[in-house]
């Protein structure tokens, strides 16, 4: 497989001769359990995610009749929740057009455990069963990794894509004295809204401080 501009088509297609045989070029590959395509739009990735979650959103529904709301809650988070949250600190930076379907999916799950109406209002449902949102869970996934670039626990891989700020500037100014990572240009990218998290949090931990420094 080869990776290809998300934006741009490409009609000649290589194709690889080994002994022989034609190695044609493959517009999607699984990959420790995620479903990569050639353009990492992660269409198919979602696509096969949302047949996972519906079937699991079918258990439920033949579960709910026999079993009181925090079994049911218990059962989203094995055979619901443990699919939808991997690998969704990557795959959860698709475009809103792919990932408004299993924010739609995660919707039904909690409208069919409480036995609500199908036009519900999903975000009181999720605040009483205590559970996150698509949107929460994605911040939460990317926060953490954050944490981790923080005390150097993630590969350099990975480490590489985020930089400090006041390894950039030649300046010392309040930004790059913060502690802050240098925003990139990449607006829906991992890297653009890790460092604008990473930030946020840092910025409010030293706010606390200052705050705990003075009342003290």
């Amino acid at each position: 497989m080869i990776f290809r501009p998300p934006h741009k088509n490409l009609h000649n297609r290589i194709v690889l001769t080994l002994n022989r045989t034609k190695i044609y070029e493959s517009n999607k590959i699984k990959y420790l359990g995620l479903l990569l395509d050639n353009k990492l739009s992660w269409k198919d990735h979602i696509n096969e995610l949302s047949k996972k979650l519906n079937r699991s959103i079918g258990m439920l529904y033949k579960a709910r009749h026999f079993c009181p709301t925090s079994v049911l809650r218990t059962l989203y988070f094995s055979i619901f929740n443990s699919h939808l949250q991997y690998g969704i600190s990557v795959w959860g930076y698709a475009n809103n057009f792919y990932l408004d379907k299993i924010i739609k999916t995660q919707k039904r799950a909690v409208r069919c455990i409480t036995f609500s109406k199908y036009k519900a209002h999903s975000t009181p449902l999720l605040k009483q069963l205590n559970i996150l949102s698509i949107k929460d869970t994605i911040y939460l996934k990317t926060a953490s990794l954050l944490w981790d670039l923080f005390y150097n626990k993630l590969p350099l891989s990975l480490s590489s894509y985020f930089k400090k700020a006041s390894l950039t500037h030649t300046q010392n100014t309040r930004f790059a004295s913060s502690g802050n990572l240098k925003v990139g240009i990449r607006a829906n990218s991992f890297q653009f809204v890790g460092t604008n998290i990473f930030n946020e949090l840092n910025n409010r931990q030293a706010f606390l401080a200052n705050n705990k420094k003075n009342i003290s």
